[in-house]
């Protein structure tokens, strides 16, 4: 090592624990030399105080760009929904702010991120080059190092030995890459026209797709393989993919058609299911099948309010407390004519009941109606046999 004397020279340490670091750094900073900066494998917490940093502007900086996405996916969203193409989808809003969250969420992050890792580079003026140079075998590794610039009037050996005391496992003087060997084109730091040159591959395939295309009446190529292509049919037309070779295809079984009844010529209230009551029969006899399909009926969707018998008993409303729907088996239910029944089944009852006309179909109603008259068959109670006189009950 040489004893000579070097002016704002700048010199590097390599030590083996970060705690060791912590306190090389302090030592220094109080003898008066400038610490250039530190390489670690890992961050070390406490660093930036050691070395008298200011808090990061990056932020302030990651804060502006993510508020930056917000304002452009709110702006976007609020101006392609409310005024330049408004819509109202099932029913909502054109200002629907809940619908904008998730884009206005991806958007902030995006940009947030981008934005961050962008101003990083810029304040730490990092350019990219082609050979970067090796400050250490080991600073990536296993090698906790610093870089400082001596004081004015301070000797390197001198300050090599204090920082052997402090723990350092090598101490040198840092002598810029450049004088140290001769420069050449890779040594060089990439500007605008490396990062051009480097994108140049792209430009040329993005040129060459019109070339590739045979076809020149399609503005591009097809690469989705025409799946972006519209198809359209009408409703006669032959399919060579769905079955029967048509496009119009059979309901499925079960389903309910909105336009195979004629609409009921009743409405909802009191005064309509009285008429209902009049005007109405019902237009299927009781058959097994039909008792099957009504009980089954039932029991899915009246047996909750009314019971399983249709006198209340074990209906989740009574047991909550809530109110006392109708016994279907009572003498009032029973003196109701069909058509009555019906309509209270369809619009609903006249205070709590809800109509179930949009859920079931109407042949499903009437025959929930059938199974309700055997329920009220099975409730009558037969009159007991006339005592003898002279007989003890």
């Amino acid at each position: 090592m040489a004893t000579t004397e070097f002016r704002n020279a700048r010199f590097r340490a390599s030590f083996a624990d970060p705690e060791q670091l912590l306190h090389a750094v302090a030592h220094l900073r109080s003898a008066g030399h400038r610490v250039l900066d530190t390489y670690t494998p890992f961050p070390v917490h406490g660093m930036d105080e050691a070395m008298g940093l200011r808090p990061s502007r990056l932020p302030r900086a990651c804060l502006a760009f993510a508020i930056l996405g917000l304002a452009l996916a709110a702006g976007l969203q609020i101006w392609t929904s409310a005024i330049d193409y408004p819509l109202i989808m099932g029913g909502k809003p054109l200002l629907a702010i809940p619908a904008f969250i998730p884009v206005a969420f991806e958007l902030t992050v995006l940009l947030a991120g981008l934005g961050v890792v962008a101003s990083f580079f810029v304040a730490a003026r990092m350019r990219p080059r082609l050979r970067i140079p090796d400050l250490h075998p080991g600073a990536n590794d296993d090698c906790f190092i610093l870089a400082a610039e001596l004081a004015a009037d301070v000797q390197f050996p001198a300050v090599a030995r204090e920082l052997a005391g402090l723990g350092a496992s090598e101490t040198s003087l840092l002598v810029e890459d450049r004088f140290q060997r001769d420069t050449s084109f890779w040594d060089r730091s990439a500007g605008a026209g490396a990062l051009l040159l480097a994108c140049l591959p792209a430009f040329l395939i993005l040129a060459l797709v019109p070339v590739l295309n045979r076809d020149f009446q399609k503005r591009n190529l097809a690469w989705d393989g025409g799946m972006g292509a519209p198809l359209s049919a009408q409703a006669f037309d032959a399919s060579g993919v769905l079955p029967g070779g048509e496009v119009l295809q059979a309901p499925p079984p079960g389903t309910l058609s909105r336009r195979g009844d004629p609409p009921l010529a009743f409405g909802p209230g009191k005064a309509e299911a009285e008429r209902a009551g009049r005007e109405l029969q019902n237009p299927y006899q009781p058959t097994q099948g039909r008792f099957n399909r009504g009980k089954a009926i039932y029991e899915r969707v009246c047996a909750t309010c009314h019971g399983r018998e249709g006198d209340n008993n074990g209906s989740m409303i009574v047991a909550r407390g809530a109110f006392a729907p109708t016994v279907l088996v009572s003498p009032v239910v029973r003196g109701m004519p069909d058509g009555r029944i019906f309509h209270i089944a369809t619009f609903g009852g006249p205070t709590k009941m809800k109509g179930y006309g949009d859920l079931l179909s109407r042949e499903d109603r009437w025959n929930v109606v059938l199974y309700v008259r055997e329920l009220q068959k099975g409730s009558v109670k037969p009159a007991p046999a006339p005592v003898p006189a002279g007989v003890q009950p």
